[in-house]
C-alpha cells in the first residue's frame, strides 16, 4: 500500500511551475470516445483537385472561379482512376482529435507525412484519471474484468495525483500513467494520406479504436461548416465509398495482409473469392453467384460483405 503520510500529507503545489491541469476529455455519454473535429480545410477541395488534373491534360487554371461544379465533379471521380494521387495531396485537413488513448496515439504518430501536436504529459497534469479512462470494449459487460479494471485505474489515479501533489514533477509522475490514459492533439495531414491511412485502420487488422475514430472524422468532413459556398464538397468527400474510406482490400482489390504473422479476418474468404472472380470492391456488397468466362458457377456463392462486419465488430480480426 500506498505510504499514508504521502496521500494525507501536506500538499506542495507543484514541483514545476510550468505544469497545469489537463482540462477534462469531453465525454459521449458516460464515456470517452475518440472523437474528431475538422477545424480548417484547403476551402475549395474539389477545385484544387480539378485544377491539378486539368494541368495534366493541359488546360491551365489561372483561378479556381473559373472552375465549374461539373468539372468538379468530373475531375473528384476520375481522380480515383489513376495511380496519380498528386491531385488529393492539395487538399489539406486540420483535425483535432480527442479522447483518443495513449496506445492510439503512439500508432497514430506514425504517419511521417503529417504534422502533430499533442497535449504533453510533462505539464497537462491529469486530474481525476479514473473518470476519464475509457473501458475497452473486451472488457466492457464483463463484470470481473470490469472490477480488475477499474481498481487498478483507481489505484494509479490515487499514487499518480499524491506523487504531483507531494511535488514530484509531471513529466516523472506520468511514467505510472497507463496506456490507456485519455489524450488530446492536432492532427494536419492531405487528403491522400488521410485516404491511405484509413485503408490501413478501418481494415481488421488494427485496433478498434481506429475504426471508432475514423467514422467520427467522416462525420467531421461531412458536416463541416464552410459557410455554405463549398459545403456540398465536403459531404462528398466525408462520404464513405470504397475508393476513400474503406479497408486497404477494397482499395486494391485484395487482402493485404496475409503473412504468417497476420492476424485471421472475418471478410477474408470473401474477398480472395471476389479477386478470383474479378469482382470490383464496389460490388461486394451484392450477393452473386461466381462467374468465369460468361458462364454462371451454380457450386461458388460469393456472399455479399456488409460494412458493419468490418467497422463495427471488434472480434473481426480475432
Amino acid at each position: 500500500m500506498m505510504n499514508e503520510e504521502i496521500v494525507k500529507g501536506d500538499v506542495v503545489k507543484w514541483g514545476d511551475q510550468s505544469q497545469y491541469l489537463s482540462a477534462p476529455i469531453r465525454k459521449q455519454g458516460s464515456q470517452v470516445r475518440p472523437e474528431a473535429r475538422l477545424l480548417w480545410a484547403t476551402p475549395d477541395p474539389l477545385g484544387a483537385i480539378a485544377a491539378v488534373g486539368r494541368m495534366f491534360k493541359g488546360f491551365p487554371t489561372y483561378s479556381l472561379d473559373d472552375i465549374t461544379d461539373e468539372d468538379r465533379r468530373l475531375y473528384w471521380e476520375e481522380s480515383f482512376k489513376s495511380h496519380l494521387r498528386a491531385p488529393h495531396e492539395f487538399v489539406q485537413f486540420h483535425f483535432f482529435v480527442e479522447g483518443v488513448t495513449r496506445s492510439h496515439t503512439h500508432q497514430m504518430v506514425r504517419q511521417r507525412t503529417a504534422t502533430f501536436a499533442q497535449e504533453s504529459l510533462r505539464f497537462a497534469v491529469k486530474e481525476c484519471l479514473a473518470n476519464e479512462v475509457p473501458l475497452p470494449p473486451s472488457v466492457m459487460g464483463n463484470e470481473i474484468a470490469e472490477q480488475f479494471w477499474n481498481q487498478t485505474i483507481a489505484e494509479i489515479d490515487r499514487a499518480y495525483t499524491a506523487l504531483v501533489n507531494a511535488g514530484i514533477p509531471a513529466e516523472d509522475a506520468r511514467g505510472l500513467l497507463p496506456h490507456a490514459t485519455p489524450t488530446r492533439l492536432h492532427w494536419r495531414t492531405s487528403l491522400m494520406d488521410l485516404i491511405h491511412h484509413a485503408g490501413n485502420r478501418l481494415c481488421t487488422q488494427a485496433q478498434f479504436e481506429w475504426r471508432i475514430l475514423m467514422v467520427s472524422i467522416m462525420k467531421a468532413i461531412r458536416t463541416y461548416h464552410n459557410h455554405g459556398i463549398t459545403q456540398w464538397q465536403f459531404q462528398l468527400i466525408g462520404q464513405p465509398t470504397p475508393q476513400t474510406f474503406a479497408p486497404i482490400c477494397y482499395h486494391t482489390g485484395k487482402c493485404e495482409f496475409k503473412a504468417i504473422f497476420d492476424r485471421p479476418c472475418s471478410i477474408r474468404d470473401r474477398v480472395d473469392a471476389n479477386t478470383a472472380a474479378g469482382r470490383p470492391s464496389d460490388e461486394w456488397g451484392i450477393d452473386r453467384m461466381k462467374v468465369i468466362g460468361g458462364v454462371l458457377q451454380d457450386t461458388i456463392d460469393i456472399g455479399a460483405i456488409q460494412p458493419e462486419e468490418w467497422l463495427l465488430d471488434k472480434d473481426a480480426a480475432r
